[in-house]
């Protein structure tokens, strides 16, 4: 069966997730769950890192700014949200977003003149952007601000942005670009709504999760199968299945069965003060590691077309595993199991027939 490869597409569902991801950090942090909110921050951290590294083989004037935008996103409003909250100074703050106001508006300014503009970031904005991160991990996890390290982030910082007056981050693309034909309400379907509904549920089941209210999360889970399930029957019935559809279908599958189900397993597990450290500690490598499957079956999937089968266990499934597994009262122990086996099925070879 002849595949066809698309591997540039991956990394478009994968900077979403990132955006997505950011908003979750904060949601943590404003409900007090430093432990949750410190594990999503690493892990989108690490996911851009590698991201960015990966994706220099496929270059794109419009992945190069939804990526821009996703790594200040996850910077600034853990940043903003930590200030809210009086962990950190309000002139921390106010510096990182000075500096990327500063961006932004340059860049607003640059494609008013000419929209044939794409994002690359100087060496030094990349490192203060590392140093950022860095700094901001401390007062995520409830420990006391690293001042060396955030001096050292914030002066980085500042000479990143006197830099970026000299030399613009967004420099000219002489070819002609996908930004060019990229125009959302055109791309947007009925179908997509639905789409959209599964995404908003699996952020839903995020917050119950991390508000101990495992019940609700649960039936928001099972709630967001059924939207996945009809975005694609709609998408069929009506003839509007298309690439952005199939791309905005996988980045909500991500987050609704992929970041929701891990969030609900890790939260589950914090939540029992009766669980040794050591058994925790396994459950978060078994979430780390089902997440990663999930993203990487999602990824398979995108740049595969095949018709009739699927190859790996949908990452839907997890959506009625997961919740079934709850209301079973499966123990606890066994969580980290049940999670590892869902993602070796996700990301196996095994051939699963379509029902639709």
């Amino acid at each position: 069966m002849k595949l066809t490869i698309k591997r540039e597409k991956i990394f478009f569902t994968i900077t979403w997730l990132r955006w997505i991801l950011a908003f979750v950090v904060a949601i943590a942090i404003l409900l007090n769950k430093r432990s949750i909110a410190l594990f999503i921050f690493i892990l989108t951290a690490l996911v851009g890192f590698f991201e960015n590294f990966i994706a220099k083989k496929y270059p794109s004037q419009l992945r190069s700014i939804i990526d821009f935008f996703a790594d200040k996103l996850l910077v600034n409003i853990t940043a903003i949200i930590l200030a809210v909250k009086g962990i950190i100074p309000i002139w921390i703050t106010l510096v990182i977003l000075a500096r990327d106001m500063l961006t932004i508006i340059g860049g607003i300014i640059l494609f008013y003149r000419d929209i044939r503009r794409e994002f690359k970031p100087t060496v030094l904005g990349k490192i203060s952007y590392f140093f950022q991160l860095m700094a901001l991990i401390p007062p995520i996890s409830n420990q006391q601000i690293d001042w060396i390290l955030m001096y050292i982030a914030i002066s980085l910082t500042i000479a990143s942005g006197i830099y970026a007056l000299v030399k613009s981050e967004f420099r000219f693309a002489r070819r002609k670009t996908d930004l060019d034909e990229f125009r959302i309400f055109r791309l947007l379907k009925f179908a997509d709504l639905f789409t959209l509904l599964n995404v908003a549920l699996g952020l839903i089941s995020i917050v119950f999760s991390i508000s101990n209210s495992f019940s609700y999360a649960a039936y928001v889970l099972l709630l967001a199968v059924v939207f996945d399930y009809l975005d694609g029957k709609i998408a069929k019935t009506l003839h509007q299945q298309n690439v952005f559809g199939k791309e905005l279908d996988s980045l909500a599958d991500t987050v609704s069965f992929g970041v929701a189900p891990a969030i609900f397993g890790f939260s589950i597990m914090q939540f029992a003060s009766s669980m040794k450290q050591l058994q925790v500690t396994f459950g978060i490598i078994a979430f780390t590691i089902f997440l990663f499957c999930g993203i990487l079956r999602l990824a398979r999937y995108n740049i595969m077309d095949l018709k009739g089968s699927f190859q790996g266990m949908p990452i839907t499934v997890n959506g009625i595993v997961i919740p079934l597994v709850y209301f079973l009262n499966v123990k606890l122990k066994f969580y980290p199991y049940i999670y590892l086996a869902l993602g070796i099925l996700m990301v196996s070879s095994l051939r699963i027939k379509k029902f639709t």
